[in-house]
């Protein structure tokens, strides 16, 4: 039997829970926080995630947009403070249609994330040399614009996106958006957080004691060997 202390435990090493802990230990300097998992740390679905982030949402309300803007400001400011080790990029999301009248709809749900807070509507409907259309690059993210881009020219469609039918008629291309590492993220915010004194318990919990609506006492199961915060 073993004991100890902790002023937080977390249940669960995913990247939530990791999250949560580097958000205690580093942003709020709370000395003892511990990690509780069965398994390794982002082994479970946190490493099954598609890696992708958007601040594109639709209403009703701006909560996902408002909320996705401060998260991904989040994001960038770990990605300079690492140098980039999760390798964020800002290469958006792309929609495109080969249906004349999906057009206006294309427009209506670019202009209503653009009253939500996600950005700007840009309109590009000339030639294909049309210099107010930035192409996103592959890596990276600083410099980038907000908001969406809304193309309706085919021959700046074909000249930026080789790729689509020739049929394509339209593409929205929403610029806060794009990928990430989010093993090497985890990771990351878990190294800073043990910096700061948390630790990670690999153990099964088996219990938790409550009295008067607070955690009084966590048990874990480790091999034989039970033991408590």
């Amino acid at each position: 039997m073993a004991d100890s202390t902790a002023d937080v435990v977390i249940c669960g090493a995913g990247i939530a829970g990791i999250a949560a802990a580097h958000h205690l230990s580093v942003k709020h300097r709370i000395q003892k926080v511990v990690l509780v998992d069965e398994g390794s740390p982002l082994s479970l679905t946190s490493d099954k995630s598609t890696e992708c982030y958007r601040n594109w949402w639709p209403g009703p309300g701006d909560v996902m947009v408002s909320l996705m803007n401060r998260s991904i400001d989040i994001l960038e400011e770990l990605a300079r403070e690492s140098g980039d080790r999760f390798h964020l990029n800002r290469r958006g999301y792309l929609f495109a249609t080969a249906d004349p009248d999906r057009i206006q709809t294309f427009q209506q749900v670019a202009e209503e994330a653009a009253r939500l807070g996600a950005g700007g509507v840009r309109y590009h409907g000339g030639t294909a040399g049309d210099p107010s259309y930035l192409p996103a690059p592959s890596q990276g993210f600083e410099g980038q614009p907000t908001g969406a881009d809304l193309i309706t020219d085919p021959a700046l469609i074909r000249r930026h996106f080789p790729y689509l039918s020739h049929g394509t008629v339209a593409v929205v291309h929403p610029r806060r958006c794009g990928w990430l590492s989010a093993q090497q993220l985890g990771m990351y915010l878990l190294e800073r957080a043990r910096e700061r004194g948390a630790i990670f318990r690999q153990a099964r919990l088996e219990k938790v004691e409550v009295s008067g609506g607070r955690g009084e006492a966590v048990h874990l199961r480790k091999g034989a060997a039970i033991f408590g915060y």
